[in-house]
């Protein structure tokens, strides 16, 4: 506020405007761009109606009841440019939706670079009776932790996912929520400390099926214990306890990270401060349990699956194949593929029969390069494990009739919880995500933002639509109650501290110069409110309060404006315990 009042609203898209002094547009503005959004973007709530503001520049923090409140047009920290992955030319969906061509997530496998290890060598006790000699968790994180520790958020990841999650300098390739991680984007490295880890069960340097059991020297294969989500969450907070992090501001994930996110809050409620989760449940149902059956007979099916044993043979590579296609199929909708596909043909391809058969329509050869792809970069045993533990997931307990419930399993969720489902989910219906929502303001939880997105995208809109997501995520992040505002606070005392001791190596005149021309861009005059609090953010020491500063421009300025010879009256007086020689 002092900031504002010393400063004013500087030009758009300089620096500082993006960064602090972002003036809030009027609600006139606001409702201009609604009226002109599609029918489906105003009844769908806030976020849809973010994608209608993109034309207009208009960027948005979400609230915790869907008000419009708090949108501001967007700097260079936060440029369509940035929220976009594809760099094709945008088309119209038949609802007025922005729709890319060939718009995919972005993926790092295979050998990854750059990521950190924690190893514990004690025993790892698994919810399902069984016990890891030792247990290592990959992990990736960015930005700073503050002086509390209490600014880092835990972003959990999918199935299929490495810790790799953003680019940072020991690994530029771009991670799977780019669009999401950074300065001024949702999961702000401004303000936060950002960790992300390598699911238990995986293949990215977390403990694994394709891990040595010290024990024996070989990879555990069919050896390894089975585990469940809420395992792999216990590992997360033995990762969180090494880097000396008592309290999360925030648990973030979608998918199966969304699953995490909720099962983090329910089970370590005094560590974490919010919840986001998307497309995910607090429950699997038979359909996403049948899909995941589906990919696993795949690999099973496979003659160099070996029971798991085949890491000293052939990899499965065409069940492994096979099973990402299928999964493909659920992780995105048929709306999207009608409008990016169609019924199209491959010229020519009925009359090679050995060609036709194989890929004679264009999502044929998609889903095929899907499944190519994948081959050699995720180990079929990490699937495995971890698509059983997804489909055993429930936070259910036992209620007063000894029945499940799911009501008395979120009972500890008390923590403001953001819930995002997309309504062409085929993995994670929609409905899953209501459940999430009405349980938790059953349970009593009166801090629940719930939204649905019309996003054709399906299960993957998580990865591809951050303009969709993106805003509703950071909005939650940094809006009180529990946001960032003490974060806010932190970054401008640092400021303060570095700015008075840059400024002491200057005379008083010459700092008082120097903040007249700031303020006055030109003009010969400055308005005395704005010197008034640029003098206390500058001058106020020990000896000098803001309240002495406050007299002095009462008792010696009339004017609503003075000249700088006029403030300049002033230099042995706004700090008495300083003796310049005064050059004119």
């Amino acid at each position: 506020k002092m900031a504002q009042a010393a400063f004013g609203s500087p030009p758009t898209g300089t620096p500082l405007a993006s960064a602090v002094l972002v003036r809030s547009r009027s609600m006139q503005a606001l409702r201009s761009a609604a009226r002109s959004a599609p029918n489906g973007a105003r009844r769908c709530g806030r976020m849809s109606i973010a994608s209608a503001f993109r034309s207009r520049g208009l960027v948005g923090t979400a609230a915790a009841e869907g008000r419009l409140v708090g949108w501001r047009r967007q700097g260079p920290a936060l440029s369509t440019a940035a929220w976009s992955r594809s760099p094709l030319p945008l088309q119209r969906g038949r609802r007025g939706f922005a729709v890319s061509e060939e718009k995919e997530p972005t993926y790092v496998t295979g050998e990854l670079a750059g990521y950190e290890v924690f190893h514990s060598q004690e025993p790892f006790h698994l919810s399902t009776g069984g016990v890891l000699p030792e247990l290592k968790i990959a992990y990736e994180t960015w930005g700073h932790l503050n002086r509390a520790r209490d600014n880092a958020i835990l972003l959990h990841c999918g199935m299929s996912a490495s810790s790799h999650a953003c680019s940072h300098a020991q690994n530029p390739n771009k991670g799977w929520w780019e669009d999401y991680i950074g300065p001024g984007k949702p999961l702000d490295t401004n303000l936060f400390y950002v960790v992300c880890t390598n699911n238990l069960g995986g293949c990215y340097g977390s403990t694994g099926p394709s891990s040595i059991d010290p024990r024996t020297g070989r990879r555990f294969g069919s050896t390894f214990p089975r585990f469940e989500v809420q395992d792999q969450v216990a590992a997360q907070f033995k990762l969180l306890d090494f880097l000396n992090i008592q309290k999360l501001h925030a648990s973030v994930g979608a998918s199966l990270g969304g699953m995490q996110s909720i099962c983090a809050a329910a089970s370590f409620p005094d560590r974490v401060g919010k919840v986001v989760s998307i497309s995910a449940c607090a429950k699997s149902f038979p359909g996403s349990i049948a899909f995941r059956h589906a990919q696993r007979s795949a690999i099973m099916n496979d003659p160099n699956w070996n029971k798991g044993d085949y890491y000293d043979g052939s990899l499965p590579k065409h069940g492994l194949r096979l099973a990402r296609e299928l999964g493909t199929i659920t992780y995105r909708s048929g709306k999207e593929w009608q409008e990016r596909f169609g019924q199209g043909r491959f010229a020519g391809a009925r009359v090679d029969p050995s060609v036709g058969l194989e890929h004679e329509f264009q999502i044929e050869r998609y889903l095929s390069h899907q499944g190519r792809k994948w081959v050699g970069s995720y180990d079929p045993n990490s699937l495995l494990w971890i698509s059983k533990a997804m489909d055993g997931f429930t936070m259910e307990k036992p209620g007063p009739d000894g029945k499940p419930s799911l009501v008395l399993g979120l009972s500890t969720v008390m923590q403001p919880a953001l819930v995002i489902g997309v309504q062409h989910d085929v993995l994670f219906p929609v409905w899953q995500q209501k459940e999430i929502a009405d349980s938790l303001r059953t349970a009593g939880n009166m801090r629940v933002v719930y939204y649905e997105l019309d996003s054709h995208f399906g299960h993957d809109s998580f990865l591809i639509d951050a303009v969709s997501i993106g805003p509703a995520v950071k909005g939650h992040l940094e809006q009180e109650p529990g946001g960032a505002r003490h974060l806010w606070e932190e970054m401008a005392e640092n400021a303060l501290v570095i700015l008075q001791s840059v400024s002491r190596n200057a005379s008083v005149v010459d700092q008082m110069r120097a903040m007249f021309r700031a303020l006055a861009r030109d003009s010969r005059e400055v308005a005395v409110t704005k010197l008034q609090s640029a003098s206390k953010i500058m001058f106020v020491q020990d000896h000098v309060t803001e309240g002495y500063i406050d007299d002095l421009f009462r008792q010696t300025f009339t004017k609503e404006f003075i000249t700088m010879e006029e403030f300049l009256q002033i230099r042995d007086r706004v700090c008495p315990t300083m003796h310049e020689t005064y050059l004119p």
